[in-house]
């Protein structure tokens, strides 16, 4: 058996021109093997008859000679090396060689003509002859039955346009003659290039709802660092709270001890002075008590001008100036007095205020929640007053509101706080119904979520019109109708105040309001308009198309852009000064007045 180092190297077995293994070797008078393509084109080409290696120049084109021995050694060599490169067993679920005997190898390609899929092996024949390199091969598939028709036994070669369905040319002829029939690569292309589409709004659906995906894991990862950093400052809160209170609980019995203190210490200097004028009167008592026991009247007579008490110490035997001294009503307090009574009292006191407190601040966090909520009982009224109406609840989410004087038509004027909108002179009075060429202004703020609410006053003007408008309007000729993106209240006054809904064309009779309230629910999609003064809802729009969506044409425009799109436009107030009576009429923006 030869050894791996007797076997030729790919070098020699490699054409010297095309530089690639020997296909068909021939040999030149002079010894030496080519390829029988390459040495003829050469010759053909060069004009010249000569060896390409040794350059020996030949009389005339000669003969050349098949090398069948050199030939079957090459073919041998690539049928080595084949079975050591690619001779790859078929494993289970794989597709196997159709040629080869037990034990199959691996098929590397399938041929749509021939039916039958190849190893390497047995697949060069498709690669070097010249008909079977017209063949169409396709990566390996087991499923070759398939794209066989089963009635005629031919390839699956054209789709029905009509019928939909895959058919070989004798169905053509005898079932789909009238129907429009292409090849089966034109109707792959078209329907790859719908896929293409239908994939890359997929993907940029899939980019979108990524983006949203770390969005809200990031806004809820940054709400959930929030809410730990706001627990920890409410916990610091309510702990200075409880410091505080501890330090005036200190503070309020040492006044009690100092009160304590002060009274014990009147008392013990009140009865040292007692104790000294009893002593005293011992001594007076005892001087008076010894004539009287000698029962001398005599010594008694001639010693009472010493015995008579002088009139400094007539008030040590004065019972009633002892029986109430001024320092026993202090003491008689403190003995009779509780301070722990005054303390519950006042501590109940505080406890009902602060529960009422932390109610009253509970409300106000749901309240950012739920506008509409229903406030909590068990208040006590002089701590804590509930709304007198669902508007006041509405006041609550009141907003800043200004007005671009960059998107103002016609002769309007904005005041330099731009709150308050003129009408000037000069134009023409407008149709009520289509409002062509609207002598409108902006809001310099827009809002894409949540709620918001504002006022305005509207008693300067006897025609007007109120609302919020999407980004995407019309700006040029603003059509005042919820279909393109408006939502509004019209009111005018001659005869007689009225409002009119742009929504359904209706009017109804309204007394004249001062002050109109807007809110705006945006994630409920409801735009409403309130009397300020009368407290009552005007109009309220629902189902209002503020989110929007486009079309996956649009979509895919966008993404091939490379532009985003946000489905959440802004939504702008607005405001309308129609020409009246009045001189200078006016609409202005009010601060919201909460009742008391």
């Amino acid at each position: 058996m030869a050894s791996a180092s007797s076997l030729p190297c790919d070098e020699q077995l490699m054409c010297s021109i095309c530089l690639n293994m020997f296909t068909e070797p021939v040999s030149t008078p002079c010894g030496h093997n080519y390829c029988k393509t390459c040495i003829t084109g050469y010759w053909a080409s060069s004009g010249q008859t000569q060896c390409p290696l040794c350059l020996k120049t030949f009389c005339g084109r000669p003969q050349l000679q098949d090398n069948t021995g050199f030939r079957d050694m090459v073919e041998h060599f690539k049928d080595m090396r084949v079975r050591e490169e690619d001779g790859i067993l078929v494993k289970p679920g794989e597709v196997s060689c159709d040629i080869c005997l037990v034990p199959k190898l691996k098929a590397q390609k399938t041929c749509l003509r021939c039916l039958a899929s190849y190893c390497q092996l047995h697949l060069e024949p498709h690669q070097r002859v010249a008909t079977l390199k017209k063949h169409q091969l396709i990566d390996p598939v087991s499923n070759l039955e398939d794209r066989v028709c089963k009635k005629h036994n031919k390839m699956l070669e054209l789709f029905c346009q009509k019928d939909q369905m895959c058919v070989c040319f004798m169905c053509w002829k005898e079932d789909h003659a009238t129907h429009e029939a292409v090849p089966l690569e034109h109707a792959f292309r078209e329907r790859k290039v719908q896929l293409d589409c239908v994939t890359s709004e997929m993907k940029m659906k899939e980019n979108v709802k990524s983006r949203s995906i770390k969005e809200i894991k990031y806004s809820a990862d940054q709400s959930k660092k929030e809410l730990e950093k706001e627990k920890a400052d409410i916990a610091e809160v309510f702990t200075a709270l409880v410091v505080s209170r501890e330090r005036r609980q200190a503070e309020l019995i040492e006044v009690i001890q100092k009160k304590q203190k002060a009274a014990q210490q009147k008392a013990e200097d009140h009865v040292t002075q007692l104790e000294q004028e009893v002593a005293e009167l011992r001594r007076r008592r005892s001087q008076m008590e010894q004539p009287l026991q000698a029962e001398d009247h005599l010594l008694v007579l001639q010693r009472w001008p010493s015995l008579h008490l002088p009139a400094h110490t007539e008030d040590l035997i004065n019972l009633q100036s002892d029986s109430n001294p001024p320092f026993m009503s202090d003491l008689h307090d403190l003995s009779q007095q509780s301070y722990v009574a005054m303390v519950k009292k006042s501590v109940a006191r505080m406890e009902k205020t602060v529960s009422n407190e932390m109610e009253m601040l509970m409300h106000e966090v749901r309240l950012s929640d739920a506008a509409e909520e229903q406030m909590p009982d068990g208040f006590v009224r002089e701590v804590w007053t509930p709304p007198l109406d669902k508007l006041m609840v509405i006041q609550q989410y009141e907003v800043d509101v200004t007005m671009d004087y960059n998107t103002g038509r016609h002769n309007l004027k904005v005041s330099d706080d731009r709150k308050e909108l003129r009408y000037g002179e000069g134009e023409t009075v407008v149709g009520m119904r289509r409002f062509p060429l609207q002598p409108f202004i902006l809001g310099k703020e827009g809002f894409s979520s949540g709620r918001f609410y504002y006022e305005v006053k509207v008693s300067g003007c006897e025609s007007w019109a109120l609302g919020v408008a999407k980004e995407s309007i019309n700006r040029e000729c603003l059509d005042l109708n919820p279909e393109q993106g408006c939502w509004t209240l019209v009111g005018w006054f001659p005869p007689r105040f009225q409002w009119y809904l742009p929504e359904t064309g209706m009017t109804a009779p309204l007394q004249s309001p001062q002050t109109v309230g807007v809110f705006v629910d945006y994630e409920k999609g409801k735009v409403s308009f309130y009397d300020v003064e009368a407290r009552t809802l005007i109009y309220s729009y629902s189902g209002c198309a503020f989110i929007e969506t486009i079309s996956a044409c649009k979509a895919f425009l966008y993404y091939m852009t490379g532009t985003s799109f946000n489905s959440r436009p802004k939504l702008y107030p607005y405001f309308i000064v129609f020409r009246c009576n009045l001189n200078n009429p006016h609409v202005r923006i009010t601060p919201v007045a909460h009742p008391t």
